[in-house]
């Protein structure tokens, strides 16, 4: 990683999922749409256990900032459906 004194903005993102397998299938929805970013901000997730961290470096803020409100807004969308369908499931047997 580049020095922070080089970079006006680091930011992290910590999403704390009920277990592993929560945190694994929300890792394989967010990491399509995070591939592509600004050339000139560094981007790092992965997943620690039932967690999945990320990392965002810019020189510019609004790109930062966008990057995780995208996550975020991304992440509360899965958990809207992860929830439905847990309970439309629950609603079957």
């Amino acid at each position: 990683m580049r020095s922070k004194a080089s970079v006006p903005l680091s930011l992290e993102l910590l999403i704390r999922c009920r277990d592993g397998t929560v945190a694994s299938a929300l890792n394989d929805v967010l990491m399509p749409d995070n591939r592509y970013f600004p050339k000139d901000q560094r981007f790092r997730a992965w997943r620690e256990g039932s967690s999945i961290r990320f990392e965002v470096e810019s020189p510019r803020v609004r790109p930062a900032l966008s990057t995780i409100a995208s996550i975020v807004s991304d992440s509360l969308l899965f958990r809207d459906l992860w929830s439905g369908v847990k309970a439309r499931r629950s609603a079957r047997v």
